[in-house]
């Protein structure tokens, strides 16, 4: 029984001891796994992309998280995990530009004028750009597997090709345009001239081979023609505006059913007729009209003497 209890006393204290090695473990290995999380998460252009730009070679790349380098090493650890090489195997020297707006963006580009010598960025050529498994964000963690980013240069040369040819068929293009629409104006021209002048017939039956009779057949024919063709314009234009102005005077004409009283159409304005002393106001007004005429026509006007009215009448001569 003693034994028995050793034993489990024994069994005891060695998981006891046990345990905090095992909890560490977890710990460092959940820790290396933090330290590996940072991700690429797209680039432009993608791996696989044509058509590159020559000039400025360069390649934005987006990551999960905050890359901006907390120290200068760092900042030069993580350049050297950036390598350019073209389809030979020939290294360009890079340099990787740091976004302060966008974290987790950075911009590698081609340093061509890294050296003594230039490093000309070819066209059609394959180039490759790889990004180290210990490139390392702003946490500390690190990318934790290389990520490899391929792309093809513009062919200038067929570009350059291209874009002659296209500017070729556009000056062709001008060209025809402007001798068409010269020749359409000149047209025009010619025959304003000879609706105004009208065509001797003797020099058009010399130019097309055609008696005199036929040419001016043909061209009292066109003239006929041209003046029906206006004759129909003009009346159609005369249709128009007449049905233009029938419309306005419908519109602007209202009228009515039957004669209607001021009251029936809402207005409360009454007349009321004032009488003087029994007598209407029509027969004031004709009375009063009779008294103007009447003193109108008066030679003894009112208030006046007789030495008054006999200063008009001297100095007259007797007839």
């Amino acid at each position: 029984m003693k034994r028995t209890g050793a034993l489990i006393c024994a069994i005891i204290m060695a998981i006891m001891m046990m345990a905090p090695a095992a909890f560490a473990a977890d710990k460092d290995d959940s820790a290396a796994a933090a330290k590996t999380d940072l991700e690429l998460v797209s680039s432009s252009p993608e791996d696989g992309a044509t058509g590159v730009a020559v000039d400025n070679l360069s390649v934005k790349i987006y990551f999960n998280k905050d890359v901006q380098p907390k120290s200068d090493a760092i900042k030069q650890a993580n350049a050297k995990q950036c390598r350019l090489v073209d389809a030979e195997g020939k290294k360009i020297p890079v340099k990787v530009y740091y976004s302060e707006k966008e974290k987790g963006l950075i911009l590698i580009a081609a340093d061509v004028y890294s050296g003594k010598n230039k490093n000309t960025i070819k066209g059609d050529v394959e180039y490759t750009l790889t990004v180290g498994r210990n490139f390392q964000a702003a946490d500390g963690s690190t990318l934790g597997q290389q990520a490899t980013i391929g792309m093809t240069t513009l062919n200038q040369g067929r570009s350059t090709a291209i874009y002659m040819v296209l500017m070729a068929l556009m000056m062709v293009g001008m060209v025809f345009f402007t001798l068409r629409s010269t020749k359409k104006n000149e047209k025009k021209e010619k025959e304003a001239r000879e609706a105004k002048e009208g065509v001797n017939p003797y020099k058009e039956a010399k130019k097309s081979g055609k008696s005199v009779a036929e040419v001016v057949a043909k061209e009292n024919k066109k003239k006929a023609k041209k003046e029906e063709a206006i004759r129909r314009q003009k009346e159609a234009e005369a249709a128009i505006e007449a049905e233009i102005i029938e419309k306005i005077r419908k519109e602007s004409n209202k009228r009515v059913s039957a004669p209607r009283s001021i009251a029936s159409g809402g207005s409360a304005l009454k007349l009321k007729v004032v009488t003087d002393a029994g007598h209407s106001v029509e027969a004031a007004e004709a009375k009063s009209a009779g008294q103007k005429k009447n003193n109108k026509g008066t030679t003894n006007p009112k208030n006046q003497s007789g030495k008054n009215r006999n200063k008009k009448g001297k100095g007259k001569k007797k007839k």
